[in-house]
């Protein structure tokens, strides 16, 4: 009989997209598990993307820990910013816990936590002194198919600009850009490919503004984003989920930080390993800026694509699911 895998995450219109897709990275290397997904919140845009799961269970924050226990599950996959130790004791009593996080600010009962950033050093403190800590790179989400991507020929003349901020897109990003796309002329120069992501609710808007130039694609969600990343030069994107994937892909990007636990990544990592420009939220209504920074990018192209394409090596869901295995072997 198989046995059950439950995982615990949030992911509506204010947050949690990528919570959804990193984990949804993991589970077919775990489908030997009846596959179970636990949630507080859960949009009606995002359930398109569950279907590997034998059923999606809504309730309550606090009921959380006792509808996970009424599963009886062998392995818990926590991705939640809203929970901690809390929910995570009750579980923790009774089978493995697996927390993936990024914010490195609560403390979490579970037997192995994983981040992708580099840099964390407070993790120690916050975890029993049993638990394993996969951090860095070498344990990054990025699906193996982004290594691979290969650019194909541009017949434009123009370079193609993919724009992404994330599923959910809370600080509107996308709308900005297609403002600024649209008042400073940038598609006389560059060819745009925006995708709003799932839960968006700046989807129509964004379509009414560039609704008269037939030249600049707009798409709600792509399955099949290493396919659209064949088709993109350069980027304008959040530091999130995307971020490394484009990485891994070789895309010079303008990178804007527009969450907490992506702050310090422009710093830290695009300027100080020159892996492309950076922006805030403000320049994205800045079209001469916009565009001052896509020509810089693409004066700059080899430089930074090399740059990326050396920066993760390491395939690191492999890494992930082989942790997970020695956990519960």
């Amino acid at each position: 009989m198989n046995k059950n895998l439950v995982v615990v995450l949030k992911a509506d219109s204010q947050i949690g997209t990528g919570h959804l897709m990193r984990v949804k990275g993991l589970l077919p290397y775990l489908n030997e598990y009846n596959l179970y997904l636990c949630s507080d919140s859960l949009s009606d845009e995002l359930r398109s993307q569950c279907n590997e799961y034998t059923d999606i269970i809504i309730t309550a924050k606090d009921k959380l820990s006792e509808t996970v226990l009424s599963l009886n599950p062998q392995l818990v996959i926590v991705d939640h910013y809203y929970l901690d130790e809390e929910f995570e004791t009750p579980v923790y009593e009774k089978t493995k816990v697996v927390v993936i996080d990024d914010l490195e600010n609560r403390r979490h009962k579970c037997h192995l936590l994983i981040d992708q950033s580099e840099g964390r050093t407070k993790y120690r403190e916050l975890v029993p002194p049993e638990c394993r800590l996969c951090l860095g790179y070498k344990y990054n989400f990025i699906k193996k198919e982004f290594f691979e991507v290969k650019r194909s020929e541009n017949s434009y003349g123009k370079p193609r600009v993919l724009v992404n901020f994330g599923g959910a897109d809370p600080v509107h990003g996308c709308k900005l850009i297609a403002k600024s796309i649209m008042e400073g002329e940038l598609y006389k120069e560059f060819i745009f490919t925006m995708i709003s992501g799932l839960s968006n609710p700046d989807f129509g808007d964004i379509k009414k503004i560039i609704s008269s130039n037939s030249e600049i694609t707009l798409i709600r969600n792509s399955a099949k984003i290493n396919e659209v990343f064949s088709n993109t030069d350069l980027a304008i994107g959040a530091c999130g989920g995307m971020f490394r994937e484009r990485i891994a892909a070789g895309i010079p990007s303008i990178n804007v930080e527009i969450a907490d636990n992506q702050a310090g990544t422009c710093k830290g990592v695009v300027k100080k390993y020159n892996l492309g420009e950076c922006a805030t939220l403000s320049d994205l209504s800045n079209p001469e800026l916009i565009k001052d920074k896509l020509n810089k990018l693409n004066k700059n192209y080899t430089v930074f694509e090399k740059n990326c394409r050396n920066f993760i090596k390491e395939r690191g869901i492999e890494n992930i699911v082989r942790a997970i295995r020695e956990l519960i072997k």
